[in-house]
């Protein structure tokens, strides 16, 4: 059934792990009918939560794809998880709605990923509402909370709707913006500020207002105003005792938030070539607003999964015109030109056909091989491609290994379904250290991956902590020569290379390579074979076997040969005088930091500190957010490989972090001394 873009509302769930998005969502598919009975994710029936290790765990992994229908509006819900560890659910969901409704626990308050989630949400442009959930739980001090959500976000974010009560006793939910005669007192306090935040989305309704002028004829028609502004960001409530709000919920999300037909612009990606100061070409990147085209379809695909039957699928939200099966569009990345086969809308894990879709829809598209994550689809007027989504950098890793032959033979087909279905998984063979690494958000990430390769691929690997990758590089400018000679009875091979070496200070690549020669001493053919000989050396490294980076090398001197000057005669000589001049320049070794945001209760703060300052690390910065602790530092990597267990012993697993890479900085010497003397050990022993 086609549907017009203004009748169709999409919604993603959002919220710190337990707060009840999941169960709120049930709730909702159940009071529309979408579902004949209530879910629960405690008795493992939600019709979100359907993976085996999410209905084991009672907690979300994937991101779900759900809908419904409430007042002939259709009502796309995502449902996303609330742990940090499946980060890139929550990304996705962003790039494919409107509006965003944020879960808070009345009683926990604001937790940890409800604030990293806000921090996203900045500059995203979403209409943002509130839930505050467990209401009907004891000891729920409902003004200090409210309180705490507008100092931590904003005094625009203002009750919309307010109970009775908390606590068992709860039976009613009221409007702050049409109070009852029995409305508690909490709701009229709320209700000034309500209309105030309301009014201000109109300077000409302020003024009225100001003026002590009735407005509330007016107040009514500014509310989906105020929100797309952002200046009303609407406490809704919700309390499982009875299904309290949900109504109100839903009714405010058709009534106030915005439809796909209300986004006029989209924010698209321009790419221009522009020549530096030195004459070189350089890609600059911005971003714009675009106005969208009701006659060009453009979509974007912003998740992929791997269907046991349908093979790979793409999960696409039109953003304008429509499409549908066998109609031809252009994946603006590769240029190419395809063909859309079977359709699907999604509905949990399960997947109904459908014939076409149109701005707004978000649908599925089977057995296109050459779509990914962010790829802009087009047909007709469009040659931009959408902004890309951005994923963090995935930082913790594990060494595996296959158990056996057969394990091997099917590892590579699991690891690449979940680094295509999840943007924050991937998989790589260090070149330095010969050991297969795959990098996720935490622990828990990497170990549910590892239990669905096993559960789905029947793929079982031995894991370790991976060997840490090092850097080399100099701190100090020295010269070298080197002369090869080699004669074997018939010809033979000379080269005489004499280089100078200094740290690159731009760092804008490894190795800067200058020709200066003068004079008739090296033939011109020859430079080439020099740099590539020193790039040799620089992927090999020298003290640990690790990359070298950040060398200048200038070229300056040498000789050469009628006969005997060959290619390989300057490769081998330019390979030993690079290794000569670098250990002259005084060789230190980089390792990899990260940066760590670590979240606990203030009571842990001290333990966290110590534990920082005893591993090498640095605070950065200070934050309290309620009664938790928010620590910044940069540690070295190899100092916190095991902070996942660490953090948890420190905090009674009341902790929780986010790690990112920072760069490299150089090893003390006491450490470097150690890490060299391993490797040259370690040498000798595979000799």
């Amino acid at each position: 059934m086609k549907r017009k873009a203004q009748d169709i509302r999409t919604v993603a769930f959002m919220g710190h792990s337990g707060t009840g998005k999941t169960t709120l969502v049930d709730e909702i598919l159940y009071a529309t009918g979408a579902n004949t009975r209530l879910g629960s994710v405690k008795d493992g029936t939600s019709l979100s939560d359907t993976a085996p290790d999410e209905i084991e765990g009672k907690a979300s992994i994937d991101l779900s794809i759900l809908r419904c229908e409430h007042k002939k509006k259709f009502l796309y819900l995502l449902d996303t998880p609330g742990r940090s560890d499946f980060i890139s659910q929550v990304y996705s969901a962003l790039f494919a709605v409107e509006n965003v409704f944020l879960t808070i626990d009345a009683f926990s308050g604001i937790q940890v990923n409800t604030r990293k989630i806000w921090k996203l949400l900045e500059g995203k442009k979403k209409s943002i509402a509130i839930i505050l959930t467990k209401l009907d739980h004891e000891n729920v001090e409902l003004e200090k909370v409210i309180q705490s959500i507008q100092e931590t976000f904003g005094k625009s974010c203002v009750p919309f709707f307010l109970p009775d009560t908390t606590g068992p006793s709860i039976q009613r939910i009221f409007s702050v913006l049409h109070p009852e005669e029995d409305a508690p007192e909490i709701v009229q306090k709320y209700h000034n500020p309500l209309i105030e935040s309301i009014v201000e989305s109109d300077e000409e309704l302020m003024m009225r207002y100001l003026d002590g002028e009735d407005v509330s004829a007016d107040v009514d028609k500014q509310v989906a105003v105020a929100i797309r502004k952002g200046l009303l960001i609407p406490i809704l409530c919700y309390a499982q005792k009875n299904s309290l709000g949900v109504q109100e919920i839903l009714d405010t999300l058709i009534q106030y938030f915005p439809s796909p037909a209300d986004v006029k612009t989209v924010l698209v990606e321009k790419r221009e070539i522009k020549k530096k100061e030195d004459g070189t070409e350089e890609v600059v990147v911005t971003k714009e607003e675009r106005e969208l085209k009701d006659d060009v379809f453009v979509g974007q695909v912003f998740k992929m999964l791997v269907d046991e039957h349908k093979g790979k699928m793409a999960i696409i939200r039109v953003f304008s015109g429509e499409t549908g099966q066998g109609k031809n569009f252009t994946n603006l990345r590769t240029g190419k030109n395809m063909r859309f086969g079977k359709l699907f809308r999604l509905f949990g894990a399960k997947h109904e056909e459908i014939e076409e879709a149109g701005r707004g829809d978000i649908f599925a598209a089977a057995k296109l091989e050459d779509l990914q994550v962010s790829d802009t689809l087009v047909a007709g007027d469009w040659d931009t491609p959408l902004v890309p989504i951005s994923f963090p950098t995935p930082m913790v890793a594990l060494a595996i290994r296959p158990k056996s032959r057969s394990d091997e033979n099917r590892l590579s087909a699991a690891l690449n379904r979940f680094s295509t279905e999840d943007p924050t998984f991937r998989s790589e063979m260090d070149r330095q250290t010969k050991e297969l690494i795959i990098y996720g958000m935490s622990d828990l990430h990497l170990q549910t991956i590892l239990s669905r390769m096993e559960r789905l691929h029947n793929v079982h690997v031995e894991t370790k902590l991976p060997k840490i990758s090092y850097r080399e590089t100099i701190t100090k400018e020295a010269m070298a020569a080197y002369r090869h000679k080699k004669q074997t009875g018939g010809a033979g091979e000379f080269a005489e290379v004499h280089l100078r070496i200094r740290p690159y200070k731009k760092r804008d690549k490894d190795l800067n390579f200058i020709d200066a020669l003068r004079g008739d001493n090296v033939r011109r053919q020859f430079v080439p074979s020099v740099e590539k000989g020193c790039r040799t050396v620089m992927e090999q490294g020298i003290l640990t076997g690790s990359p070298i980076v950040w060398v200048e090398v200038e070229f300056f001197d040498g000789k050469d040969h009628p006969v005997d000057g060959k290619d390989v005669a300057f490769q081998k000589a330019a390979r030993e005088c690079f290794k000569q001049a670098f250990l002259k320049a005084e060789p230190v070794l980089l390792e990899p930091m990260v940066q760590l945001e670590i979240s606990a209760p203030t009571e842990f703060a001290g333990e966290i500190s110590q534990y920082i300052s005893s591993h090498r690390g640095k605070i950065t910065g200070v934050e309290m957010l309620g009664s938790e602790q928010i620590t910044r530092c940069i540690v070295p990597l190899a100092e916190v490989q095991n902070f996942s267990s660490d953090l948890r012993s420190m905090t009674q697993d009341q902790g929780s972090y986010t790690m990112e890479f920072a760069g490299y900085e150089q090893v003390p010497p006491h450490v470097q001394k150690q890490v060299v003397e391993q490797y040259q050990k370690q040498q000798q022993e595979e000799k």
